[in-house]
């Protein structure tokens, strides 16, 4: 019964009515290209060396690639998306859902080339756009799974020391089954021992303290990363009681891993120095699987 409420939010989010994807492709600037799928409505552009995914919409940043610098981090969340590193810095195997133009990955496989990453993409369209317009390529230690999210984990065996989320679909949406309690739950069950989450979540709405509170009640630690100059916050999370989060964030690794974050924008001291624990959340009860309405929360703008 709850794969198929799970099916169904997945369908209703994939609708969008013609009227409102005709107003929307008049947005579209000269030159821009138009990329239109079941998920998600793209616009690709272009700015000197730099290819841009955003949102038909309303124009939200999905991802974006330097040509010149691939592993450079242009959307400044992204770089917060690193956090994981400032617990585990040695991670061999990496989950992330949500794919993009792929910005994470070249990052993650210049600093790690040792590590597996795979990521799970429910939108093939996206993969496809990352391959032709940023010539983003699959290899063993960098694989894509065509696959919604949370099936992909609740068919897997596998323990991952991060998992990296950064999951919507149309106008900013946040998937209703990746926000509740039981998801939380499921991706904490896939972690190793000194696993952590992160993932990148909007805050200013009422989904927000909802969607916080719902990772905090699956993870025993967690620290927020407001990101300067967005609407983008990254949590981190951690399955164990005794990870002691805020306290591994005073001091950041010193690798050479972490010296080649810094030289594509990642400044791990700087991260780590406005990482703070959530305080009080004003969410009038838990997300779960029987009630997630992250559509209505979404829309509702603090004041």
């Amino acid at each position: 019964m709850k794969e198929a409420r799970t099916r169904r939010s997945i369908l209703r989010l994939a609708g969008v009515g013609a009227a409102s994807l005709l107003s929307a492709r008049v947005a579209a600037g000269p030159g821009e290209l138009v990329r239109e799928s079941a998920y998600n409505y793209i616009i690709v552009s272009h700015d000197g060396s730099v290819v841009s995914f955003r949102r038909l919409e309303n124009g939200a940043a999905v991802s974006a690639i330097d040509m010149n610098r691939p592993g450079y981090q242009v959307v400044a969340y992204t770089k917060f998306l690193f956090a994981a590193c400032l617990a585990n810095p040695n991670p061999a195997t990496v989950l992330s859902i949500g794919l993009g133009a792929g910005a994470f990955n070249r990052l993650f496989n210049l600093a790690y080339p040792q590590a597996i990453l795979t990521s799970v993409e429910i939108d093939p369209m996206i993969r496809d756009l990352a391959v032709e317009f940023t010539a983003f390529k699959e290899t063993e230690r960098n694989k894509v799974v065509i696959e919604d999210g949370r099936r992909f984990l609740r068919r897997a065996h596998d323990h991952w020391d991060w998992i990296v989320i950064d999951a919507f679909v149309r106008n900013s949406q946040y998937p209703p089954h990746l926000a509740t309690h039981e998801f939380f739950a499921l991706v904490g069950d896939h972690l190793t021992d000194d696993g952590v989450l992160a993932i990148n979540i909007i805050c200013g709405n009422k989904l927000y303290d909802c969607l916080v509170g719902a990772i905090a009640s699956a993870f025993p630690s967690v620290v927020l990363f407001v990101v300067p100059g967005s609407s983008n916050v990254v949590a981190l999370a951690s399955r164990s009681a005794h990870a002691h989060l805020e306290d591994k964030l005073k001091d950041p690794p010193t690798t050479p891993s972490a010296a080649l974050m810094a030289d594509n924008g990642v400044d791990l001291a700087h991260i780590g120095a406005i990482g703070a624990p959530p305080g009080a959340l004003a969410c009038a009860r838990p997300l779960t699987d029987d009630f997630a309405p992250t559509e209505f929360l979404g829309a509702q703008w603090q004041k």
